[in-house]
């Protein structure tokens, strides 16, 4: 008896013709953010999002593509996502250290071994607000990094001969505003900072407001420049460095 095989069930989506070169524009902005090299991989999972990460394996930067960025008829957006993402490379952001390097993770530790040990009620006081000091800590540390990734990126744009600014703004307009909640005390315990901060920090043009002495350990990259692009889509235009037309 032979049964049939199942196909494997698949998640259509259309890819407009205007992102035929998007292949090329990624590989101007890799060249740009100075990455050896890049994967991308589109995940029906992520939505409209995207994420950054890498491996511990290969050390090769990796970028997770929502799919429903695909089926947008404005590129605008998907450019400043992907830009984004790209600047969290290039900015070397992302924690890839072993759990017994993280602070956050031996506050936790510490606090379950003293729960363990059953350690007097003001010792366990203080381990919670270690704990509590360590979240916060590493949760504004990487509120940071979404908005020097953001500033980056309109680096990496002008550089490819794009736009940058107006991408980004086109990337950040997409994002839902948080609820009133959020964006009261919520935010203090994300890595995500709200929308609407995003927004107004990216209209200013300035880093995001930190102490004056962190700045003397913050390194940022100078991108190189690469040809332009032209996309008939959204009317941008831009000729490479042997006077010709790039299409995207």
């Amino acid at each position: 008896m032979t049964i049939a095989s199942t196909p494997t069930p698949t998640v259509p989506y259309d890819e407009p013709a205007d992102l035929l070169g998007l292949a090329e524009l990624m590989c101007a902005l890799r060249h740009c953010a100075q990455l050896p090299g890049l994967l991308i991989r589109v995940t029906p999972d992520l939505d409209g999002n995207a994420e950054a990460f890498g491996s511990r394996c290969d050390r090769a930067p990796r970028i997770g593509l929502g799919a429903d960025l695909l089926t947008d008829s404005d590129s605008l957006p998907l450019y400043g996502v992907l830009a984004h993402e790209i600047a969290h490379h290039a900015l070397n952001h992302g924690d890839t250290r072993p759990f017994w390097h993280n602070p956050v993770w031996l506050a936790k530790a510490a606090l379950l071994g003293g729960l363990i040990m059953r350690l007097p009620l003001p010792v366990l006081a203080v381990l919670v607000c270690i704990v509590l000091t360590a979240a916060l800590a590493s949760a504004r540390r990487e509120r940071l990094q979404e908005y020097d990734a953001d500033t980056h990126a309109v680096r990496l744009l002008d550089a490819a001969g794009l736009p940058g600014r107006r991408m980004v703004a086109a990337a950040l307009a997409d994002l839902a505003d948080e609820p009133p909640g959020y964006r009261l005390i919520g935010w203090a315990f994300d890595g995500h900072p709200s929308a609407r901060a995003r927004r107004r920090t990216l209209a200013t043009g300035r880093p995001a407001r930190r102490l004056r002495w962190a700045l003397l350990w913050q390194r940022t990259p100078n991108p190189t420049t690469a040809p332009g692009f032209s996309c008939s889509a959204c009317g941008l235009g831009c000729p490479d460095g042997n006077g010709r037309e790039v299409s995207v």
